[in-house]
């Protein structure tokens, strides 16, 4: 997830706009929050559509959804 997240990063300095908002697309969809930012960014600046950014939310929340489970939600309340 990181290093999609990098590549994101890297193609963005680059100019690979393109390249990189399918970069931070599929860090996104495996829960990476920067990702999201920064397609955010991309598409507040004009170079990111609409659809890729309502994507990327989408296939985040969907992946966090999944992360979810009973037993996390148990360890994280007595800290561990």
């Amino acid at each position: 997830v990181q290093s999609r997240y990098n590549l994101g990063c890297f193609e963005r300095e680059k100019g690979n706009h393109d390249h990189a908002v399918k970069h931070f697309l599929i860090s996104a969809k495996m829960g990476e929050k920067n990702s999201v930012e920064m397609i955010k960014k991309l598409f507040m600046g004009g170079l990111a559509a609409k659809k890729q950014y309502a994507e990327a939310m989408r296939g985040n929340q969907d992946a966090v959804e999944e992360m979810k489970s009973h037993d996390r939600d148990e360890a994280k309340a007595i800290n561990l």
